[in-house]
């Protein structure tokens, strides 16, 4: 670096107070090997601290008497690329987050750590061939024979496989060390993430759909990219047209991230990926180990891999050559973050891509309301298909009207038609799903004395009965008690457990159908690292008969023997105090019901409901998304909800429930006053007011919250961006926590 340069350097430590780019002189000895990305210790305050160096600059606007120098360099590459900058910009601008949130979306899993790279000894013959020529006349034992002979034919060999392949001990290694005829190097390894036998491939013919599918792709990612929405019923081989245009963009020089909304659908997802491209196609998910995030993220790094299949954040994987961002079950609520910074891994891959050319394909049978709606207005291409692979037919899908199930003096939790599907299933032997979003034994407990239900003590929510270990069990912040043998609060004996969970759904299914072989999937029985890849082979391996699960048994799995789907209760998400709760329902009846009849043999869907008329189940046992889509559009634009509007919550959160309510009411008055003033934002403006949160207090923090609903023009949501930034540096106060959201997702 001949000329004089400045370090730009963002502090690795979270605090509003020093959320900007600091300069320091970079000493003469680094001068020629720093760079942008790379981690380096300063001094700052009364100490050192590491920071990362975001920027090399000629000029700066500080006295230079005032630099201090950098202290050192940390690690010897970059941590982040310097063409990711104007990316983290961004994600810092649109997500009100501090500039070191955004960075640290980009680095390396274990750099606070420091945690390193794993080595092994890797053996190879020593340079100077004349000296091991001439050993052959050495007086050398068997082993030393067999270890040079072994070299000579394939040079380099990893110390312990060497050693097993000879039967030689270590002492012989360093006895031809000692004589120079062999030498020992470290050489990087890799932690495997990847333990599991891959799926057999059966390679089909791509029908008519499917070839304009992957022809729409390829010529918009050949022709600078965009987005592409992928509509596919299910079972319509979405995941064959991601692999065929991956094979395209490899052919072209091209990397590839596919994104996938559950930890459970990884290893399908993978397994068939690794499959198709072998060793080029690395993992990163939360369930790996620190090590071998790490290691994945390096291989990425080094571009020794052409695909990266991981959840949400996969979307920063460090790709040099990005062009393709496949984004599968893309309507799920998972690719959006709920801390900071609270991005969405759609919105991240969108700009990603903008900036590099590539393509974006958002995949789903039920694509979000937003995402359809801006494929009709022309933001995104639409591609569609709508057959099945094979043409197989769509299952038949039954509505069971529980109230008349009652009515007739059934009180179990199968109605009739369902009791009756899962005898003949097991009877003819065919696999079973059935779903039901809500796991624990019991929902609630009370008192049947005097109505008290026993809620957590930290939440104002009800306690959730989980029968291992006769425990109550808080979902919001784990918090458990016993069962208790009294009311606590009127110290009758008359409790009860109340409400339908998946572990008593088990019990049930083992009592009514004791001949039935069970798993259940669920949070409880997922916990455990590779516990989603054990109990979806399970089921696929032929020795179970049902499966019982939460959402995430309706999310992409591909079994081609299950021939019935139970919707145990499809009333669920229909009752949350959320505008997009028929939009949830609807994606979740047509999810779960397309995981029947992928095969030659039909499927058969049961949707059991307390509200048989709603719109959102009609719709989704008649598989009809755009009919569904047409009625909800109507009412979302007769309220003003999205996409006619965009929403901005303000989350609060305190322990002083007066003290939170009064400063939640203060900076809504702040607001009102800051967009009366402005003409741009009081124009933009369709309604403001703060309210408690539906859940009023999690893990002894009350909640209130502010929602602003403003117009969708680029002007409002510029304008109201700026607004948010004063927001969050007006209002700091230690004791309460103040998280901006820009669209969320959930109101709860």
């Amino acid at each position: 670096m001949n000329e004089t340069y400045y370090a730009g350097l963002v502090i690795e430590r979270v605090s509003l107070a020093i959320d900007k780019v600091f300069h320091y002189n970079i000493p003469d000895e680094i001068k020629d090997i720093i760079q942008v990305g790379m981690r380096v210790m300063v001094p700052f305050g009364h100490s050192n601290v590491p920071a990362y160096v975001y920027s090399l600059d000629k000029d700066i606007d500080i006295p230079l008497d005032k630099l201090k120098d950098i202290k050192k360099i940390i690690d010897p590459a970059p941590a982040f690329d310097a063409d990711l900058i104007p990316l983290i910009d961004w994600i810092k601008e649109q997500y009100h987050c501090m500039l070191i949130e955004a960075i640290q979306c980009f680095v390396p899993p274990g750099t606070k750590v420091n945690l390193r790279a794993k080595t092994h000894r890797v053996i190879y013959l020593a340079d100077n061939q004349e000296d091991v020529q001439a050993s052959k006349v050495q007086r050398l034992n068997n082993n030393m024979k067999a270890i040079l002979a072994a070299l000579e034919d394939e040079d380099g060999i990893p110390a312990k496989e060497l050693l097993a392949n000879t039967g030689a001990a270590e002492s012989t290694i360093k006895a031809l060390v000692r004589r120079g005829l062999i030498k020992v190097e470290l050489e990087p390894t890799y932690r495997n993430p990847w333990k599991y036998d891959l799926p057999r491939q059966e390679l089909h013919e791509y029908n008519t759909e499917q070839k304009q599918a992957i022809n729409t792709i390829v010529k918009i990612m050949q022709n600078g990219g965009g987005t592409v929405l992928l509509h596919g019923v299910t079972g319509s081989g979405k995941t064959e047209v991601y692999m065929a245009a991956s094979e395209k963009a490899i052919e072209e020089g091209k990397q590839i991230i596919v994104l996938v909304p559950e930890i459970s659908l990884t290893p399908q997802t993978l397994g068939r990926f690794k499959a198709r491209f072998g060793d080029r196609v690395a993992v990163l998910h939360s369930r790996l180990s620190i090590g071998e995030r790490y290691d994945e993220w390096k291989r990425i790094q080094r571009d020794e891999v052409d695909i990266v299949v991981g959840a949400r954040s996969a979307v920063f994987a460090p790709l040099k050559r990005l062009g393709l961002i496949i984004i599968d079950e893309s309507h799920e609520d998972s690719y959006k973050s709920d801390t900071r910074p609270r991005y969405h891994a759609r919105d991240v891959a969108i700009k990603r891509c903008e900036l590099v050319k590539g393509l974006v394909v958002l995949g789903s049978a039920t694509p979000a309301l937003d995402d359809y709606y801006k494929s009709l207005a022309g933001e995104y291409k639409l591609s569609t298909i709508k057959k099945r692979v094979e043409n197989q037919s769509l299952p038949q899908v039954q509505i069971v009207d529980m109230r008349k199930e009652l009515l007739m003096g059934n009180r179990t939790i199968f109605s009739s038609p369902l009791f009756t599907a899962i005898s003949n299933n097991i009877e003819n032997k065919e696999k079973t799903i059935l779903l039901l979003n809500r796991r624990g034994y019991a929902q609630f407990v009370s008192c049947r004395s005097c109505g008290e239900a026993i809620k957590c003590n930290n939440c104002d929510i009800s306690l959730t009965y989980h029968i291992q270990g006769r425990k109550l069990v808080c979902h919001y912040c784990g918090y458990e008690e016993q069962y208790p043998k009294t009311c606590p609060k009127c110290k009758s004996s008359y409790i009860k457990h109340f409400g339908l969970g998946t572990q008593k759904l088990e019990d049930e299914i083992k009592s009514f159908f004791p001949e039935a072989k069970v798993l259940r999937m669920d949070f409880d029985t997922t916990s455990r690292k590779g516990s989603h890849h054990e109990i979806l082979e399970a089921f696929a391996s032929g020795k179970y008969d049902i499966l019982i699960g939460t959402q995430m048994v309706a999310k992409g799995l591909d079994f081609p023997e299950v021939t019935l789907v139970g919707v145990i209760t499809a009333d669920t998400s229909l009752n949350l105090p959320d505008y997009r709760s028929s939009e949830k329902t609807f994606q979740l009846i047509t999810q779960v019901a397309g995981r029947a009849g992928r095969s030659h043999k039909p499927g058969n869907v049961i949707v059991q409901t307390y509200q048989p008329d709603h719109y959102s189940i009609i719709l989704a046992a008649k598989h009809d998304y755009k009919g569904f889509y047409n009625k909800e559009l109507a009412i979302r634009k007769q309220f003003d909800y999205p996409p006619f509007s965009h929403i901005i919550r303000v989350l609060l959160t305190g322990e002083r429930e007066e003290e939170l309510i009064a400063y939640a009411k203060d900076m809504l008055a702040w607001l009102n006053h800051k967009i009366s003033k402005d003409p741009y934002l009081s124009h933009n403006l369709m309604d403001i007011g703060a309210y408690p949160a539906p859940i009023e207090r999690i893990k002894n923090k009350y909640r209130w919250q502010i929602l602003i609903r403003i117009r969708t023009s680029e002007e409002s949501k510029h304008n109201y961006h700026l607004l948010a930034e004063k927001l969050l540096k007006q209002y700091n106060r230690d004791g309460i926590n103040t998280a901006l959201d820009f669209n969320p997702l959930s109101l709860m």
